[in-house]
């Protein structure tokens, strides 16, 4: 059995969302607050099970307590301002300067999704169970829209068209680049667009007050918990959620290209999104809850389509005189569209209010790097107690001192970076650019001490067909392929010799994971090794071994490894595995690329930007690889037919 379904989930907290990752919070937070100790998955299964040196339930009552008074007396708040209120509660003698600078050091909790500019991903557990849990606790409303969007592929092939026929002499890596920025300034503006529709249209004078908590929940997926809203209103609200998704897409021009794996589903045309909306309770449904919304969101989609088709109210709203054919094949007419469309963005980021998205972790990682002089990459727990000793000077600075009680209740606050993801066991990407980044500083360092001219290697792996294991096995068993992933590049680095401290590994979503390798080793003797372009050729080697055996495993041994029996109906290996996106590319396959980084000299001055340009570096070989393996493995293309016949469509010749 893994850890994560080893201890039972107490009583009170059963029937929330995320249940488990609620209780598992608590357990945390109550070792901190308190002299006990967070009970081993391994050691203690059973928290009813009183103990004088562990926490155990009642210790969590005790918690919860806390959070029904603080709930019940000060109103909703997020899980970042409720775990303040817990500190105080468990220590009313904390000097409040003291929370001010922990504040600076946690503030990669609330770091936004560039993307969306909502709050990334990892939040998505604690929100959604604690909202549950205030909605149980107060009997307040608590409602979810629940948002996807559309053809991003499809969006970015069209952005390439526009600009190749703009710019004909623009290198093919050039276009890319520029057409998924375009891309993500779309997702931006709608992502606003959504939040600013729901704002303007929610009641203001209701007591408690209505919260919203957005948040990105997956790669195309965004949801927005409006808190002390009920599910009357927020259906009041979502037909005016779509017409400002309409609207700005409309304005953008981006209701006419094809979608990327649709082609002749007219109904399917465009860029933009559909939502849906359900009440938040604690009553074990929230699977359901999901799946009937995202039932409706497909509905709400075709519909949407089939008005942009016919009669669009928001037709007028296109840059005037837009032809998407002339666009595609006319210099002048793609350079008047991308200048009209430069204004427009503009306009509308102005209209929308975007404000910026700060940087995570980049002021603690420069203190970390420019403090210490490091010769490996320190793996988190490492690199935590140096933040947290950071912080400790801080306050000493300050001639601000703490107990040990209160040191570590506060450590549990300063240290949200790095965080692990949860369902990969690896580095949440989050984190990754602020990683990256103190890598190739550390890489610069060892170069000068050891007389090196090595550059940094980097590693992107992308794992294909993570829709085929959640329809397989469902999210939660999915994880457990994602975690056996990430000890493949784990095992795979150990098998050359790499140990952990010389190497971080990151979940960048989906099945993307992104790694950095130093390549001046240094051993406690002091013998230098340095990684060769044969040693990352290995490399690739050992990766690709291990997810051909992970292909010849049978999914219920699999399974059963982790204590699980699994649906009755399963294919004997994961080879076998469909893949509901392609037919040609079944079971799990890997794009793997190992290139060495060359650092742009412009980004230096700043520790973060290096970092993300060396994960942009990562994911466009990555995408290049992809591309190309995906062309390899197809066999005969697959036969395309038009869903919606009874429209017409269809063009001929298609």
């Amino acid at each position: 059995m893994t850890a994560e379904l080893k201890r039972d989930i107490l009583e009170p907290i059963r029937l929330l969302p995320y249940a488990r990752e609620v209780q598992a919070w608590l357990v945390d937070f109550v070792a901190a607050a308190t002299s006990k100790k967070k009970p081993s998955e391994d050691y203690i299964r059973d928290l009813n099970r009183p103990s004088g040196v562990f926490v155990d339930s009642r210790d969590i009552d005790q918690a919860l307590d806390f959070i029904h008074v603080i709930y019940q007396e000060q109103g909703y708040m997020p899980p970042w301002e409720l775990e303040d209120r817990l500190i105080q509660a468990y220590n009313p003698q904390l000097p409040r300067e003291a929370m001010r600078v922990a504040e600076d050091f946690s503030a990669a909790q609330q770091a936004r999704d560039p993307l969306t500019n909502y709050y990334q991903k990892p939040q998505t557990p604690l929100v959604m169970g604690l909202s549950a849990l205030y909605a149980q606790f107060t009997q307040a409303p608590v409602s979810i829209f629940e948002i996807d969007f559309s053809n991003m592929r499809g969006t970015n092939e069209h952005n390439e068209r526009v600009l190749q026929a703009a710019y004909p002499d623009m290198e093919k890596r050039a276009v890319q680049e520029a057409a998924m920025e375009l891309t993500d300034q779309y997702a931006l503006l709608v992502a606003s667009s959504i939040l600013r529709s729901i704002e303007e249209r929610m009641n203001t004078t209701r007591t408690p007050p209505v919260r919203l908590i957005p948040l990105r929940t997956g790669g195309d997926e965004v949801r927005v918990v409006a808190v002390n809203m009920t599910e009357e209103e927020a259906k009041q609200i979502l037909p005016a959620v779509h017409d400002a998704i309409e609207a700005t897409t409309a304005s953008l021009a981006l209701h006419d290209h094809v979608h990327a794996k649709r082609p002749l589903d007219n109904l399917s045309n465009g860029f933009g999104a559909a939502g849906a909306v359900f009440p938040l309770q604690a009553d074990g449904q929230f699977d359901q809850a999901i799946a009937r919304a995202d039932k409706e969101i497909g509905n709400t989609k075709v519909e949407i389509g089939r008005t942009r088709a016919e009669t669009s109210p928001f037709a007028a709203l296109k840059p005037e005189n837009f032809d998407i054919d002339a666009v595609y094949t006319d210099s002048q007419a793609a350079s008047r569209y991308l200048d009209d469309l430069h204004h427009t963005i503009i306009r509308l980021d102005q209209e929308l209010g975007i404000e910026s998205i700060p940087l995570t972790g980049a002021r603690t990682i420069e203190s970390i790097v420019h403090q210490n002089r490091l010769d490996h990459i320190p793996g988190k727990t490492e690199l935590q107690d140096m933040i947290f000793q950071s912080y400790l000077d801080d306050l000493a600075r300050k001639k601000i001192s703490l107990t040990p009680e209160q040191q570590k209740v506060l450590r549990i606050k300063v240290l949200k970076f790095p965080q692990d993801d949860p369902s990969s066991g690896a580095l949440i990407g989050r984190d990754f650019p602020a990683i990256a980044g103190m890598a190739q500083q550390i890489t610069t360092d060892m170069n000068e001490r050891t007389g090196q001219n090595a550059a940094l290697w980097t590693l992107g792996v992308s794992f294909h067909n993570l829709s085929g294991l959640n329809e397989t096995l469902g999210h939660g068993h999915s994880n457990l392929v994602l975690r056996h992933q990430t000890a493949i590049i784990r095992e795979s680095m150990h098998k050359l010799g790499i140990e952990d401290k010389f190497f971080q590994v990151a979940h960048m979503g989906n099945g993307d994971f992104h790694a950095v390798i130093q390549p001046v080793m240094m051993d406690t003797l002091g013998h230098v090794r340095v990684l060769t372009q044969q040693d990352m050729e290995q490399l690739s080697v050992e990766i690709q071994k291990r997810v051909d055996k992970l292909n010849d495993t049978p999914i219920r041994q699999f399974l059963k490894t982790h204590g699980i029996e699994g649906p009755e109906e399963l294919p004997p290996s994961f080879s076998l595995m469909p893949n509901p996106r392609d037919e040609r590319c079944p079971g799990i396959r890997a794009s793997i690329s190992a290139k060495p980084y060359l650092p742009d000299t412009t980004l230096n001055t700043h520790q973060y930007r290096q970092g993300g340009a060396i994960m942009r570096s990562i994911t466009e070989h990555l995408t290049d690889m992809a591309t190309t393996n995906k062309q390899r493995w197809g066999r005969d293309p697959l036969q395309v037919h038009d869903p919606h016949p009874e429209f017409g469509f269809a063009k001929p010749g298609s």
